[in-house]
């Protein structure tokens, strides 16, 4: 039976980092469940989550001719990053929570001084969403997490926007990445257009400010694009069969510093020695196909 796959941008950078980890979270069969799983995210990714969220109900009372307050502001970041740590399975100290909420402030007030979001302040656009990402389109049987946070129109013309609270440095799949959000533009009623129109912006933290790309797609490049997500899909669905047949062959993490963050760490093979265990697995995986080869 095929894998009912989801692809997203956070997905797609576990799975690449680490195909067992991904497959651990994300691939595995689970009994559903109404209880709310504990986070085991890094207690600084649980701040970036909390930044964007309070980023994304601020905009939405914007929207609503709702403006925040300094205090306000502070304090509905102060109780995202709160609700956020709960949730987590690590023990975070009270000086480690102090210190989130110092850098999250830092950053957050920052970012309100982008010339997108200072547009947005000043009413200079009288067409424009807040969307939400957990909202996936479907590909076939696949779901494809691939909304924009905001999309804008600026002279017949969406603008769709992405905020990364963290930037990852420069990667030539940036652009693929971003001309996903012309699919989720395509698959809804009143964002149709033709590819080159749009005007995609990520707007993401790096190396101290907040940096804006701009990328303005084509028919060709929305098409490689495509092909490159169809084949990321095809990959994730090959490792969920590998690890149905054999979780002890599944690839392990490509460098030590992701499992240095990793939650599956104590339980997984190369979580203290990863040169090591990768030595063993080879051993092992020699070992299997001999066995076949027998029969």
């Amino acid at each position: 039976m095929e894998s009912k796959i989801e692809w997203s941008r956070t997905r797609k950078s576990l799975f690449f980092k680490c195909p067992r980890a991904w497959y651990l979270r994300y691939g595995m069969r689970r009994k559903s469940s109404n209880r709310k799983a504990a986070s085991f995210q890094r207690p600084w990714d649980l701040m970036l989550r909390a930044m964007k969220e309070t980023l994304l109900d601020q905009l939405e009372d914007l929207k609503e001719g709702k403006e925040w307050s300094m205090l306000l502001t502070e304090n509905q970041l102060k109780s995202s990053l709160e609700n956020q740590l709960s949730e987590s399975v690590h023990h975070i100290s009270e000086h480690t929570k102090e210190a989130l909420l110092k850098f999250a402030r830092s950053r957050y007030r920052l970012l309100w001084r982008t010339r997108i979001l200072q547009q947005l302040l000043k009413r200079r656009h009288a067409q424009w969403y807040v969307l939400d990402r957990s909202e996936p389109i479907l590909h076939g049987i696949r779901k494809l997490y691939v909304s924009p946070d905001l999309a804008i129109r600026i002279q017949n013309r969406w603008h769709l926007v992405r905020f990364d609270m963290q930037k990852s440095p420069t990667k030539a799949h940036d652009e693929h990445e971003a001309n996903a959000m012309v699919f989720w533009a395509l698959n809804h009623e009143g964002f149709n257009a033709p590819s080159e129109t749009y005007r995609l912006h990520t707007i993401g933290w790096s190396q101290g400010f907040w940096k804006c790309d701009t990328f303005q797609p084509t028919s060709q490049s929305i098409h490689l694009s495509q092909q490159l997500l169809e084949h990321d899909m095809k990959a994730m669905e090959e490792i969920v069969r590998c690890g149905r047949r054999n979780l002890a062959l599944l690839p392990l993490a490509k460098n030590k510093r992701t499992c240095n963050s990793c939650f599956f760490r104590k339980f997984c093979p190369g979580g203290e020695n990863l040169e090591l265990a990768k030595k063993e697995q080879a051993l092992l995986e020699l070992s299997a196909n001999s066995f076949k080869a027998g029969y």
